[in-house]
This record gives C-alpha cells, sequence and structure tokens, in this order.
C-alpha cells in the first residue's frame, strides 16, 4: 500500500487530499496543528481504517521533530506539503504588517524545509520516493510583470515566501537526483477555499483531482518543475 503525508489536512485542500487519497487506498497520514478540533478530518478517519492523524504544528520546530520521532523510519512515497500561512494585515506601503512577513517566511519556507530535512529518510526508503510542495502563481516573477498585482493584490507576505520555496524547492530537486527523490511544486490554481474565496473558479474536487494526475506519473520526469494542477508548467 503506497503511502502520503499530508500536512494542514484539517480543511481546505489539505482535507480534499486526505479524503480522494484515503479513498483510493493509500495509507493516508493526516497532519493537523490541533487534532483534537479537526472535526471533519476525525469523521473522515472514523469510516477510513487507512487514514491516520497525527499532530503537527508547522510553525513550531519542536513539533515538527515530535512527528520525525513519530513516523521513525515508516517510508512515505509522496511528502505532500500543503500546510501554509496567507497573511491579510499590513499588505501596502506604509501599513506593511513586518511580523506577519516574518511568519509567512519561518512557516511557509524554513519549516517546510526542515519538515522535509527531518523526514528525508521516510521518503528515501519509500517506493516512490517524492516531495511535492503546494505553491502558487502569486509567486511567479513573470505574471507579477503581466499584471497579477492588479488583479491579485500585493501580498508581499505570501508572494515572496512563496517565490523563496519555488527556488528552495529547485535547489533541492538538484541536489536530490542523484538520490532518485523527486522534488515538485504544484500550483493548485484559484480554488474555493477560505483563501480563494467564493468566487473562485475551481471546486476543491476539481484541483485535487487533477493534482493527482499529475502526481501519479513518473516521478522523476516531473522532478524541479512548477506545474499547475492542470500539468501545464506555470512561468516562474
Amino acid at each position: 500500500m503506497p503511502s502520503i503525508l499530508i500536512t494542514g489536512a484539517n480543511r481546505g485542500l489539505g482535507f480534499e487530499f486526505a479524503r480522494q487519497y484515503a479513498a483510493e487506498g493509500w495509507r493516508t497520514l493526516a497532519t493537523a496543528r490541533d487534532t483534537d478540533g479537526a472535526d471533519s478530518l476525525r469523521k473522515l478517519a472514523a469510516t477510513s481504517s487507512n487514514l491516520s492523524i497525527h499532530e503537527l504544528d508547522l510553525a513550531d520546530e519542536d513539533s515538527i521533530e515530535d512527528l520525525a520521532d513519530q513516523l521513525d523510519d515508516e517510508p512515505i512515497d509522496i511528502l505532500l506539503h500543503n500546510a501554509g500561512v496567507y497573511p491579510r494585515e499590513g499588505q501596502n506601503m506604509g501599513e506593511i504588517d513586518y511580523d506577519g512577513w516574518r511568519e509567512a517566511l519561518e512557516t511557509n519556507l524554513f519549516r517546510t524545509m526542515q519538515l522535509t530535512e527531518a523526514l528525508l529518510g521516510n521518503v528515501a526508503a519509500s517506493k516512490r520516493k517524492q516531495i511535492a510542495a503546494i505553491s502558487s502563481s502569486m509567486a511567479s516573477l513573470r505574471r507579477v510583470q503581466e499584471g497579477s498585482v492588479a488583479q491579485a493584490g500585493t501580498s508581499y507576505q505570501y508572494r515572496t515566501s512563496k517565490a523563496a520555496l519555488n527556488m528552495a524547492f529547485s535547489i533541492l530537486a538538484k541536489e536530490l537526483e542523484p538520490q532518485g527523490i523527486s522534488v515538485v511544486l504544484i500550483d493548485p490554481g484559484w480554488v474555493k477555499t477560505d483563501m480563494g474565496g467564493p468566487r473562485a473558479q475551481l471546486t476543491p474536487e476539481q484541483s485535487i483531482e487533477g493534482i493527482r494526475k499529475v502526481l501519479a506519473g513518473e516521478p522523476m520526469e516531473i522532478s524541479g518543475k512548477f506545474l499547475g494542477f492542470d500539468g501545464a508548467a506555470r512561468p516562474w
């Protein structure tokens, strides 16, 4: 049975990832910052014997280490980084929220890399050997030049943290290539979630179905790429 670890699986895209992979028979390791409050996830686990819930506060270094200790050497075919923060306050010059910016970088970049490092042995021990991270077209430098700021707002904290993650994972793909470990970045599209809002173009079901098709291909063929839920390359 293949296995996948999904961060931030208590709601939104993360929950839909957990639901779909569990339904397909994958050993699904779903993480949540507050497992007691993850009602939907707990209900899903109650009807899915192949889904387990694990506590993970991505902003807490000790929580990352605890999860790694708990999983020990358990193989993880896909390590899926979905958890992240999207600061909404202080997005314009003259009112920049630097504390929020630090939080975005800490969570979306540093802790994501730390979790990858902590679970790298688990991924290496698996059959697929794949690491994937949810990024965003908002992190694209070309999209900024083409007018995405006017369309989607400044979002300094989120855009820069995801752009930094894109660079880090691009480097990571090259570093891990000799070990046969795939590293890929995914843009889920504009999805009807708390972040995307009700006017978004895609439902979570549509976005995740597309992403699963992308990840189902040969892992090393997509390693180092920035792809959309539709499988098309996204501009850097």
